[in-house]
């Protein structure tokens, strides 16, 4: 009975459906890259973009505020999507210029220095990825991200490598 009842809580906490296999997925590279893929398009599918995240995966954004110093807003997977389809759109396209990933026994971060552009305005930051493994794929369990509006640079360690 209690395997029943941690197997139950186990498929609960994911996001499992009968959704179309993603092989990009069964790697933590191929599961960010695909993110921006999808978000990067002129017309997103949010059914595949939902199908990368935990149910009760977390979106966080740490921004400048003249006023309080950093800022976090969070988000739900849902309030994350309608405030991008408000907001984004398609003038909406970022690219990744660095991924570092760490990974350990079933859990994995993944550091992705991004380059955004939406209409004519652009930027540089960081994507901060949490990631979990489970029946056979990888799931994004948060996401934060942060940008240099505020003047302070991307870590070195973060940029690409020079290629002599």
């Amino acid at each position: 009975m209690k395997h029943l009842l941690l197997s139950t809580f186990v498929l609960l906490s994911f996001n499992i459906s009968a959704q179309e296999w993603n092989p990009k997925t069964t790697t933590v590279e191929g599961t960010v890259t695909e993110m921006l893929e999808l978000i990067s398009a002129e017309k997103c599918d949010w059914e595949k973009f939902r199908g990368l995240f935990l149910s009760s995966a977390h979106f966080m954004v740490a921004s400048e505020n003249t006023q309080m110093g950093i800022h976090v807003q969070s988000f739900a997977l849902e309030d994350f999507v309608r405030l991008f389809q408000k907001s984004a759109g398609k003038n909406f396209n970022e690219t990744q210029l660095n991924l570092q990933i760490e990974e350990y026994n079933g859990i994995a971060q993944a550091w992705q220095t991004y380059e955004v552009s939406v209409g004519e305005a652009s930027n540089k930051g960081i994507n901060s990825y949490q990631l979990v493994y489970h029946a056979d794929r990888w799931w994004i369990a948060s996401f934060v991200w942060t940008n240099n509006t505020n003047g302070i640079s991307i870590p070195e360690k973060y940029l690409p490598e020079e290629k002599n």
